[in-house]
């Protein structure tokens, strides 16, 4: 399960600047968000089952909960600047991605 939301997180995060359909379609700017607000979503679902076994260190549980009041009024609100959103998202998913591999190393 921990892999699968990995591989999910990890294509999400990385996903959004050249994104197309299988039909070769180019994803409009909220499809790229919503797909980027996903893989945050389930990397910080894997960075609680790290949380709860205690494989975070106290920073990175600190980072983590900074971040998660702003992706959520990105993922949850209504967005208005999809590019300047997605930029501050990749960021996020970025730094979320490299506390995960800290945890798992």
């Amino acid at each position: 399960m921990r892999r699968y939301l990995t591989a999910v997180a990890l294509g999400a995060a990385f996903f959004t600047s050249a994104c197309t359909t299988p039909e070769g379609n180019r994803l409009s700017s909220e499809q790229q968000l919503q797909l980027t607000c996903d893989g945050i979503s389930s990397t910080i679902k894997v960075l609680a089952e790290y949380r709860a076994t205690g494989d975070l260190s106290t920073r990175s549980i600190k980072l983590v909960d900074e971040l998660r009041p702003s992706t959520a009024a990105l993922c949850e609100g209504s967005v208005t600047d999809f590019q300047s959103a997605l930029a501050i998202l990749s960021n996020t998913a970025f730094t979320l991605l490299t506390i995960r591999k800290g945890a798992e190393t």
